[in-house]
């Protein structure tokens, strides 16, 4: 899309269901970048060399329209100069914010299929207390400030996660020149974290299935499908209409959202089918589960605590669901590497070499064991639970 960029335009721009750009006419390679959440970023798009750039520059109203396009004429005027950008755009004045969303835009995304979730510890923990802020000026003392903060409020692998993508953050700006040294060298990671082994019982299977048949939509049958497809929680949250294959019954997840950048088919069974009966479809919106009709649920964290309440459990996160699952089909007699196949996994047994020249899908197997699972689950609903 092409628009006389004007503050006008830009105010008047609204979010939509996926991220959309709209390019500049007044000047070529400058645009505004909106996302389903409704932030809108600067950006400038060139070639340099065999590189093809799109830095960030700056967050609107944040950062004005007029400081972003001159600063996007002057990127474009050092192009046609044969001067490399990255080397004279000035270093000392370039905020954490616009590193953050540089770093994104040009390291993550290219690189990381969990990027969002860098993004997201970013600028919740860092870009929001020091966002403006020079990255040139930011010390040790400060990230430390966001990781110990975590760490008090026991969300001690948190802590981890912010220490460990601001070490690769302030690296980038290390390798680009912006800085000179990394203020986390020789840092250690806050906490110790463990493998998670939570196993779900069948009494406490019984009750969270009973807890989610209570819940209203979109929570309860979100909580379901997760435990009925033993699929990750952002793939389930993503599901699509258009992805569902009713007739086949199948859910193709995409390589785009796939952990391990692979297109997923999921065998849906008697179980997860049923689940749909109680989900909402909007003619505006192709997200399956939904709360705002422009983005994919949200409010998880008061979903799982209102779980916890009706369902009188505690101590399990939504991934350990994936994990009772894997386990319950093992006890099923269900075979590794198709239990591996059902979780997408491209590790253990079908990993490395193996993984190389091992080329069947095991799409029948696959059904066999989710449908095996159905069977478990249906089960342990009509037991019930110990009251």
């Amino acid at each position: 899309m092409r628009k006389p960029l004007t503050n006008k335009t830009i105010e008047a721009l609204k979010p939509k269901a996926k991220r959309y750009e709209v390019r500049d006419t007044y000047c070529p390679g400058f645009g505004l970048r909106v996302t389903p959440k409704g932030r809108k970023t600067f950006f400038v798009a060139y070639r340099y060399g065999i590189d093809q750039r799109r830095p960030a520059l700056g967050t609107f109203p944040i950062t004005s329209l007029a400081k972003a396009r001159n600063e996007a004429i002057s990127i474009l005027r050092d192009v046609v100069d044969g001067i490399d950008p990255q080397q004279s755009r000035g270093r000392d004045d370039l905020t954490l914010r616009e590193g953050v969303e540089a770093f994104v835009e040009q390291y993550a995304k290219p690189r990381n299929k969990s990027w969002r979730e860098s993004e997201r510890v970013l600028t919740r923990e860092l870009v929001s207390r020091f966002g403006e802020r020079e990255i040139a000026k930011m010390t040790r003392a400060d990230i430390l400030v966001a990781s110990d903060a975590a760490m008090a409020r026991g969300a001690k692998y948190q802590a981890n996660r912010i220490v460990s993508n601001a070490r690769k953050l302030f690296n980038w700006f290390v390798e680009r020149g912006m800085i000179d040294a990394n203020p986390l060298t020789g840092i250690r990671a806050p906490a110790r974290e463990k493998s998670r082994d939570r196993i779900l019982t069948d009494d406490e299977l019984a009750r969270v299935i009973a807890a989610c048949r209570d819940m209203p939509y979109p929570f309860g049958p979100y909580t379901l499908m997760l435990l009925a497809t033993a699929q990750r929680r952002s793939e389930v949250a993503n599901m699509r209409w258009s992805e569902i294959n009713f007739e086949k019954r199948t859910w193709e997840i995409p390589a785009e959202r796939s952990k391990n950048g692979k297109a997923h088919n999921v065998p849906l069974s008697d179980f997860a089918i049923k689940i749909f009966d109680n989900v909402l479809q909007f003619s505006d919106c192709d997200f399956a589960f939904t709360t705002t009709r422009r983005s994919p649920i949200s409010g998880i964290t008061k979903m799982h605590r209102r779980i916890y309440e009706i369902s009188e459990t505690s101590g399990w996160r939504l991934h350990d669901l994936r994990r009772t699952a894997s386990s319950k089909m093992a006890e099923a007699g269900i075979q590794l590497q198709v239990a591996e196949k059902v979780l997408n996994h491209i590790s253990g047994s079908l990993g490395g070499i193996a993984g190389v020249y091992n080329r069947y899908h095991y799409e029948p197997e696959k059904r066999a064991a989710l449908e095996a699972w159905a069977h478990v689950l249906a089960e342990i609903e009509a037991k019930g639970f110990d009251r």
